[in-house]
């Protein structure tokens, strides 16, 4: 066991590590749900009083090297097994994180440019006269992104932070429905926690923004006018940026022949539970919940081991996108959303 681990998931409560040269170094609490593009990380969510279950999930971000993400996935196995087995592992990649993933944090995530690889050093705040403009996206789950500091990447129908560096303003569109504008004013304080230490003021921008605060947003965007923001028709759709692939529920059987793995197709939705042998590996295509890989109690060590690579080389077969969600389940220790595809299903 990777000694950085000795203490985890032994109470409720939510851990994260940063890999950093191929090894996990922890992530301060007041930096959670903030992701930099260039790395990969370590989430461990401990729940109960008492019997303690946990999910592991492994993030891997858009521009972060194969090596870092192999270390994740290998570290996250050596998590696993310091909590006996028992976990459930996700993988989560960025852009395409689950809802249950982004559940965890209540400001939802932000993501941040670079990462250790490339040389990048953690700052509280921006450099003087550098700014940063965040798209506040999503109604149910929230994803926070960093785009280009002009108005044309703006519109009147989402809510956007703009930091100055001394300054963060909050612009609520006019299109925006109102817990949008809830949830913005929480992402615009963890800005304001996590990158200022809480020492500078949040300036809101909407219909009741006096003309000497709406002046000084623009100048700072480099804006002439609140109507050079683009309409709400130019945004995607909440519900369609929030929606997956849907596909027949179907569970199959993994054997491995010379090497090679081969997967039988063994039942599609309403399942039984019977079909699950406790002596095998089984791969359940759950549509739009992603692809779990369920190992039995008495399945071998390498299968165990192994059950996420299965999973990645299922995705490649059937050529679904590299970002589908990917879990990995052990018997005994199911989630509700697994269960639920089959009948009748008995503790």
């Amino acid at each position: 066991m990777h000694p950085t681990f000795a203490d985890a998931g032994r109470k409720a409560g939510l851990q994260v590590w940063r890999i950093e040269n191929f090894e996990p170094v922890p992530v301060p609490p007041s930096n959670y749900g903030k992701f930099h593009e260039g790395d990969s990380y370590i989430v461990l969510s401990t729940v109960g009083n008492g019997n303690l279950s946990w999910n592991i999930f492994f993030w891997q971000g858009s521009q972060t090297s194969v090596d870092e993400a192999g270390a994740a996935a290998r570290l996250a196995v050596d998590l696993d097994d310091s909590l006996g087995g028992a976990p459930i592992q996700h993988r989560e990649v960025q852009d395409h994180e689950s809802n249950q993933f982004l559940g965890l944090f209540e400001s939802g995530i932000r993501y941040m440019p670079g990462g250790v690889a490339s040389g990048f050093q953690h700052v509280t705040t921006n450099a003087p006269g550098e700014k940063r403009l965040y798209h506040i996206k999503g109604k149910r789950h929230i994803r926070t992104t960093l785009v280009e500091p002009k108005v044309q990447s703006m519109n009147k129908g989402d809510c956007f932070v703009l930091d100055s560096g001394s300054e963060l303003f909050l612009y609520v569109g006019p299109d925006s429905k109102g817990v949008e504008s809830h949830t913005a004013r929480r992402v615009a304080n963890q800005i304001r926690d996590q990158d200022h230490c809480g020492k500078v003021n949040i300036t809101t921008i909407d219909s009741s923004s006096s003309e000497g605060e709406i002046s000084e947003f623009l100048s700072v965007l480099g804006a002439s006018s609140l109507t050079d923001v683009p309409d709400a028709s130019t945004a995607g759709d909440d519900l369609e940026f929030e929606k997956k692939l849907d596909r027949v529920i179907t569970l199959y059987k993994v054997s491995d022949e010379e090497g090679k793995m081969k997967t039988e197709k063994i039942g599609e939705k309403p399942l039984k539970q019977d079909l699950l042998d406790t002596k095998d590996c089984f791969i359940l295509d759950g549509g739009n919940s992603g692809i779990f890989v369920w190992v039995g109690k008495k399945s071998n060590g390498k299968e165990k081991a192994e059950a996420l690579n299965k999973g990645q080389a299922f995705i490649n077969e059937k050529n679904y996108p590299s970002w589908t969600s990917l879990k990995r389940v052990v018997e005994g220790g199911e989630p509700t959303i697994f269960k639920e595809y089959f009948i009748n299903w008995e503790d």
